[in-house]
């Protein structure tokens, strides 16, 4: 399906039963099973003894599962063909497939095992018999089962062959088509099946979107050994999908890390986030990805609190710490040297939330694992997602729920959790988790192919009232100021009474990945550093509002909202004046010109002795720069007696050639100049004199 074609409502339809007996239950229709049809060349099964998936027969399609002839142990027939599920907890699944023999006489048996890491007991149905379906005829049949979960948490759907019978070692057995699907409480799913989708980026435009997304970058968390940076070959669009890439860092720029001496920084790589552009409350958040694999390769997909300091990049009175800020890992994986290890077909679904720096919530840290049979995350894409109520966390990989984190259980979370996020992704290499990184993955990547959000109409209602008595900020737009100006960023801003406005200034648009351990610096912490904004060199700033409670200590409060919003803030070079007249008595210095307002002469103690060219410097803190100026000489006619008045004050230009006016009855010369721009923005250095005489230096 083409990206911009795709559906804008996701309903899950479900598939009514038709027994009055279970009337208030329905069928999910969503198969439960990965690659059922083993059409997707069956990367999501497992085989033991030489169980594979084969092209040359099928059910209706082109491939099929198979444990062939040759899965001999011994005297038996051994072997089997599977794949794991996750479970729901008290959860009735209906399990089919069409299987064949191609031995008369042969036999397999369609069953499955409860999983726990590990092969358990052989599942019993409601009859309190084992599943096992017997495969024996030579033609298509169809088999199926049923089952109850209890507390089981996974099961092994598989067909195997286990015999002495000479039939059955001869014998292929073949299975296709394969369905697992759940049955559901109608009265507790109503609007939770119909999902909205409310924003999604399909990444198929020319570059990233910085209307939604912005940058993170530097050395930010932990040890890991990346250098987050924005440079192209790090972060980019490709055939319509979003890559985090990561590549060597010049050695030159490598350096110690700051949390570890006994690492090195070495790779660069991208993190991207939608903080203070678009936050997110209830609902489900999803990627399509393909992850990378190595040692040490640390993708996440993940949320933080929309009030989040950054790190210090925010003042911190201006919002909160981690980890009361809240933070939902969706994905993350650790990966690993060996190809089909562990770590790299695993994926880790965490939360964290605490007050101050504590990480203590009753659910916070304890991760949940899924893994992928065999293969690796890196073979194709993934879906990855959280669904997220007023009350509970979901997660799911591949439309498959893999864990349940009921927070509402737990006052300080739902403090935290019923409060907006905003999304990140990222690619870190190694770390105190990972451990040390592979030296060998530069070019891994984070290839995502989309990212969406979605909402139930319950869900939907729940964030709109959480916004209908939260703080607003109102009135926020890029500005834009003179270098050496001043502004007050909060005018014409507004809040909801009750709430105090403030701003932070960071330089994340300017950041240099070059030379060492480079950062964004906090620039101006709001309005009690308002007159730093003057010193600010030419360039573009991040500039984030905030609407915090008034006389709330943030740093105790959990619970209380705070707004959040960013703008950016650009600082122009300031231009000398186009037209500028000033008079001056031949033989002064520079420095009796009084220049406008953050200007200064070069050589303010130079003695003006003719006309000329001068230059002009205009600087603040860290930023300096210089125009180049005309003094031109405007000789004025001396006043006589016997003049009619209105031919006093007359001024008649005098040839360039000459630096002097004579001045009845004084002896003394006097000459008047007027300045104006002659050159701008040029190097600082010596000006040669504009004079029809030898060449004369002013400098």
């Amino acid at each position: 399906m083409r990206k911009g074609l795709k559906n804008i409502v996701t309903v899950f339809m479900v598939l009514a039963l038709s027994m009055t007996s279970i009337s208030a239950l329905e069928l999910d229709a969503k198969n439960v099973i990965q690659d059922g049809d083993f059409e997707q060349g069956g990367s999501s099964w497992t085989q033991r003894n030489k169980g594979e998936v084969q092209d040359k027969v099928s059910y209706d399609g082109k491939y099929a599962g198979v444990v062939p002839n040759t899965a001999i142990s011994g005297n038996f027939a051994n072997g089997f063909i599977g794949q794991v599920i996750r479970l729901e907890p008290n959860t009735t699944y209906h399990v089919s497939a069409y299987a064949k023999v191609d031995v008369k006489g042969a036999g397999a048996i369609f069953t499955a095992r409860f999983w726990n890491g590990q092969q358990g007991d052989v599942i019993k149905g409601e009859n309190g018999q084992t599943v096992d379906q017997l495969v024996s005829s030579t033609d298509w049949q169809k088999v199926s089962y049923t089952f109850n979960s209890g507390t089981e948490q996974g099961a092994l759907i598989q067909l195997v062959k286990w015999s002495e019978k000479e039939e059955t070692k001869q014998s292929n057995a073949y299975i296709d088509n394969v369905v697992v699907t759940k049955e559901s409480n109608v009265s507790e799913e109503k609007d939770d099946d119909v999902f909205t989708e409310v924003w999604r980026d399909d990444f198929d435009q020319e570059s990233l979107n910085m209307e939604d997304w912005g940058y993170e970058l530097g050395s930010i968390r932990g040890i890991e050994q990346q250098h987050y940076v924005n440079n192209p070959e790090n972060v980019f669009l490709r055939d319509g999908k979003l890559v985090l890439r990561a590549t060597d860092r010049d050695v030159a720029d490598q350096y110690l890390h700051p949390r570890d001496t006994s690492r090195n920084v070495i790779y660069n790589s991208g993190s991207i986030r939608t903080h203070g552009q678009r936050e997110f409350l209830y609902g489900k958040l999803e990627i399509r990805a393909k992850l990378p694999k190595g040692r040490g390769a640390f993708p996440a997909f993940w949320t933080l609190g929309a009030d989040f300091t950054l790190d210090g990049k925010i003042k911190s009175e201006q919002g909160r710490g981690w980890p009361s800020t809240g933070e939902i890992d969706i994905m993350e994986l650790i990966g690993e040297d060996r190809d089909g290890s562990h770590g790299n077909r695993t994926v880790y679904q965490t939360v964290h939330y605490g007050p101050a720096e504590d990480n203590v919530g009753r659910f916070s840290g304890n991760g949940t694992a899924y893994t992928i049979p065999q293969g690796n995350f890196n073979d194709e894409f993934h879906t990855f997602a959280l669904n997220w109520t007023e009350d509970a966390l979901e997660w799911y990989v591949d439309d498959q729920k893999v864990r349940t984190v009921p927070y509402g259980q737990d006052p300080m979370a739902k403090d935290i959790f019923n409060k907006p996020q905003y999304i990140q992704l990222n690619l870190a290499m190694g770390g105190a988790w990972p451990g040390p990184v592979g030296e060998n993955l530069a070019g891994t990547e984070f290839v995502i192919d989309s990212v969406s959000y979605q909402q139930t109409a319950a869900q939907a209602k729940a964030a709109q009232a959480y916004y209908d008595n939260a703080p607003k900020l109102v009135g926020v737009k890029p500005l834009t100021i003179m270098q050496g100006g001043t502004i007050n960023p909060l005018e014409g801003i507004n809040t909801i009474e009750g709430y105090d406005l403030d701003f932070s200034i960071e330089d994340t648009p300017m950041f240099n990945p070059r030379g060492g351990n480079s950062n964004v610096k906090l620039l101006v912490k709001g309005l009690d550093e308002m007159d730093l904004i003057s010193n600010l060199p030419v360039g573009t700033y991040n500039l984030h509002y905030s609407a915090t409670p008034k006389g709330v200590d943030l740093t105790q409060d959990i619970k209380t909202p705070v707004a959040r919003q960013a703008t950016t803030l650009v600082v122009s070079k300031q231009a000398f004046p186009q037209s500028f007249e000033l008079e001056i008595t031949e033989g002064n210095t520079l420095s009796t010109l009084t220049l406008p307002q953050g200007w200064t002469w070069k050589n303010p103690e130079l003695v003006v002795k003719e006309a000329g060219m001068f230059t002009v410097l205009y600087g603040v803190k860290n930023d300096e720069h210089s125009v180049h100026v005309s003094l031109r000489e405007i000789p004025e006619v001396p006043k006589e007696e016997n003049k009619p008045a209105e031919v006093l004050g007359e001024k008649k230009e005098k040839d360039v050639t000459s630096t002097e006016t004579t001045l009845p009855n004084t002896g003394q010369y006097t000459s008047s100049f007027a300045i104006v721009v002659a050159l701008s923005l040029t190097c600082i250095g010596y000006v040669m004199l504009k004079l029809n005489k030898e060449s004369k230096e002013n400098e």
